[in-house]
């Protein structure tokens, strides 16, 4: 038997199931996708808004029996996506201001931190964001991935890339950050 979208009809059993896996792997991967959105320059509300679209797609691939060999890849790959789209769309350059306000309402200063390390760090955030504005698109993409979490083997299946051409990848951009830093 099929519901009206063509997709099996499932016990209560496995849609209880279904929706705890889904649970374990927002509350894995919710911190991680949000960092990944921020770095790639969606606001904090676009990044929201990225996790549940994220987190939707995510719900209908497993109502459809998709594919679970690599969840978090895939999970990635739709987050790439959505990423990307966001620049495409007009809707990020009228929201954009010409002050940077969007680059300040991203940053996270510490109440506690004195005017002087919050100088510091945000110094260090404006230096870092130039450098990885530095790297190819593909390097810039490695490392965002990496440092959401995802490991050299899940990278590949992300951008359609071989795994020595991520090691690479990272070690070239590695380097360049390195010396611009």
């Amino acid at each position: 038997m099929r519901d009206s979208g063509g997709s099996p009809l499932m016990t209560a059993d496995e849609s209880a199931s279904r929706q705890s896996e889904v649970s374990g792997i927002f509350d894995e991967l919710h911190r991680p996708l949000f960092r990944y959105f921020l770095c790639a320059g969606l606001s904090r509300e676009d990044a929201d808004e990225g996790i549940q679209e994220t987190f939707l797609r995510l719900h209908q691939h497993l109502r459809k029996d998709g594919d679970r060999s690599n969840l978090r890849g895939w999970i990635f790959q739709v987050a790439r996506n959505l990423a990307r789209n966001q620049h495409k769309s007009a809707h990020i350059r009228r929201t954009e201001t010409l002050d940077g306000d969007s680059e300040r309402k991203n940053s996270f200063p510490a109440p506690e931190d004195s005017p002087e390390d919050q100088a510091v760090r945000s110094e260090r955030m404006r230096r870092l964001r130039r450098s990885m504005e530095m790297l190819t698109p593909q390097q810039r993409e490695c490392v965002l991935l990496r440092a959401s979490g995802l490991r050299y083997r899940e990278i590949p299946e992300v951008l359609g890339i071989g795994i020595s051409s991520v090691g690479e990848t990272m070690q070239r951009a590695a380097s360049r950050l390195n010396e611009a830093l």
